[in-house]
């Protein structure tokens, strides 16, 4: 889940503010990153949905090397998407405690986030230079790419950081800037006055970091340079490994053609939003179903379900259903809470339902096949649908929600025929991995054209509405990419340590149920705190080995875990998902976070069954013949 959670730091304060424009020179250099990001995200989908179509009929190097290009698009995504996005507001940051401090003290917590991002971005930027210079020699195998070309956005990207958040720190008051330049130099004199003595005491290197970790997102740091300082600290601390690596493992985080899916699956879903498709399946569900109790939010629930099926972005996903519904629900008299509840739920639900983006991290970071994850993500995406359904008919019992009339058939058929075309993606999406046609990341190249025709057809799209939804996918990608590669170095970081080794042992001894319920613990808990990418790239991997050992299916393994990530990030009061719901139902936190407490026990209980009864998640792909 993505919000515009980090603090609108102009202004010296938190998210919700406007931005004050860069000035003019910075303005252009954006500019001319965002139309660098905007041609390479379309070239790639069409040069790898070229190589998909013509793979059956020529062996052209350059159909065989189109993944070569994947690591140097990704990369640029990371740190170019990265510094753009963070400029415009975009990155995500813990902000319920920082928000409910002193308003005299938001300058000075603004100026430190732009003093950690300044020191963060300097230091791996820096580091990245001797890296350029060791890869000129190098090139790819297939089509002769020069590797600086891997390095280089880190180099560019970290310089662009730099002088945005220089620029916002600049606006601030200057006692602010001056008082918050204190704590980062305090804090690195007191690490190399340290450094030794951490390196050989573990325990107090363990508390260091948790202490650090702790700190910087009480204060507010968004969540990628948490990641990067605590990361940092700890590699430096232990002396395993020096800056170069820290910048080696930033940019492996950026590399591996399955991971191609993930912006390609974003850029869908602003296409598929932009195209209007969200109001389109709403009204073929409410014809269908809107006439029963608790009928329209029984329709959120189920909408929010074939919407993931189109996008794989909660955000998109809660947005596309969300705003529709919303206003039909308050004209029937529903609560905003209860709207707001419900939605966050309903999210919460459908991050297993195939194309999920935690699905293709889970992928990519476990080497569990994406394919089988999408298959086996959808019953048991269903079967929480159902607990929450189910709860809903008991709740409009309770408090008198008077159901619809029954639609005529006429309405049916009408709605029918103008959802049919959007809701034949996900058969297209889904009959392509299991008929074989192409890899996850080859189909959601169909997923963007597919979605631009349709918006073509609905007659949605000009040129310059076209850029606006590219430059969009392209900034929520750059927030997404640089907290993958700064979540790659903190794992690294812990591993190098022994840490998640630790973790891993402690684990193994519950069992296969109590280990799956140790996962659903564990992720529920982080997850309410960072993102579920973040989690993903940090635990999934660690805690495989402990699957395979205690002989749980690989595949249910995942879809427990993708499901408690989904329950993590709508969980009171810090999950970052249920302010989405409250911003797009204009319902306030406090209250929704009370019913949703219901919405969540109930899907709980459909996560223990989903436990209990491996086979919901592992029948259909093996009535299909799809291995993990």
């Amino acid at each position: 889940m993505t919000v515009n959670a980090a603090p609108a730091l102009e202004t010296g304060m938190h998210g919700g503010e406007s931005l004050i424009p860069a000035p003019r020179w910075l303005g252009l250099l954006d500019t001319v990153a965002i139309a660098i990001l905007n041609i390479s995200l379309i070239a790639q989908v069409l040069l790898i949905f070229s190589s998909t179509i013509l793979r059956s009929y020529t062996n052209s190097p350059l159909i065989v090397g189109a993944a070569e290009t994947a690591h140097a698009f990704l990369v640029t995504i990371s740190f170019l998407g990265g510094a753009v996005s963070y400029s415009r507001g975009n990155f995500v940051a813990i902000t319920f405690l920082s928000d409910r401090m002193p308003l005299r003290l938001r300058p000075f917590l603004a100026a430190l986030v732009e003093w950690t991002v300044i020191l963060v971005t300097a230091l791996v930027g820096y580091y990245s230079i001797p890296l350029v210079i060791s890869n000129v020699e190098e090139t790819t195998i297939v089509l002769g790419i020069s590797y600086v070309w891997m390095t280089v956005p880190i180099t560019l990207g970290c310089a662009l950081f730099v002088l945005h958040a220089a620029v916002r720190l600049s606006r601030l008051p200057v006692p602010a800037i001056v008082a918050a330049a204190f704590i980062p130099a305090l804090a690195v004199a007191l690490f190399l006055m340290s450094q030794d003595a951490l390196g050989q005491n573990v325990h107090a290197l363990y508390v260091t970091l948790a202490g650090m970790f702790l700190l910087q997102l009480i204060l507010g740091i968004p969540i990628g340079f948490i990641l990067a300082t605590t990361g940092i600290v700890c590699v430096l601390s232990s002396q395993s490994a020096d800056m170069v690596a820290v910048v080696m493992n930033a940019q492996r985080g950026s590399d591996g053609f399955i991971l191609l899916a993930l912006p390609f699956f974003i850029f869908a879903g602003f296409i598929m939003d932009r195209a209007d498709i969200g109001s389109r399946i709403v009204n073929l569900i409410v014809a269908l179903i809107g006439h029963v109790r608790g009928g329209l939010l029984q329709v959120m629930v189920v909408g929010c379900y074939l919407g993931s099926c189109i996008s794989g972005s909660k955000a998109a996903d809660m947005a596309m259903i969300g705003i529709p519904m919303s206003k039909q629900l308050e004209e029937e008299g529903y609560p905003a809470p209860e709207r707001a509840a419900v939605l966050a739920a309903a999210a919460a639900m459908s991050e297993s339902v195939p194309p999920s983006i935690a699905l293709i991290l889970i992928g990519s970071a476990t080497g569990i096949s994406t394919g089988a994850l999408f298959i086996a993500g959808v019953l048991p995406a269903a079967t929480l649908a159902i607990f929450q359904m189910l709860l809903i008919r008991v709740r409009a019992s309770m408090f008198g929600w008077k159901p619809r009339p029954r639609a005529p058939l006429s309405r049916v058929i009408s709605t029918g025929r103008s959802a049919f075309f959007p809701l034949l993606l996900p058969v297209i999406l889904i009959g392509g991995i299991v008929g074989g046609l192409g890899t996850p990341t080859e189909v959601s190249t169909f997923a963007v054209l597919y979605g631009l025709l349709l918006g073509l057809l609905y007659r949605k799209f000009t040129l310059a509405s076209f850029w606006q939804t590219m430059t969009n996918a392209s900034m929520l990608n750059g927030m997404v990419f640089f907290t993958v590669s700064m979540a790659t170095v903190f794992s690294w970081a812990l591993t190098l340590e022994g840490v998640t080794a630790s973790l891993a042992d402690f684990v193994s001894h519950f069992g296969p149920t109590g280990f799956l319920l140790s996962v659903i613990v564990i992720f529920v808990l982080v997850g309410a705190v960072l993102e579920s990418f973040v989690t993903i790239i940090i635990l999934a991997p660690l805690l495989m080995p402990v699957a395979m050992s205690l002989h749980v299916d690989p595949l249910h393994y995942g879809i427990v875990m993708a499901e408690a990530f989904g329950i993590g990030v709508v969980l009171p009061p810090i999950g970052i998902a249920l302010y989405v719901a409250c911003k797009i139902t204009g319902a306030r936190v406090e209250p929704t976070s009370r019913i949703l407490l219901w919405y969540l026990s109930v899907l709980v209980i459909g996560l223990f069954v989903l436990v209990a009864f491996p086979s919901i998640t592992t029948i259909l792909p093996s009535l299909l013949n799809v291995k993990g």
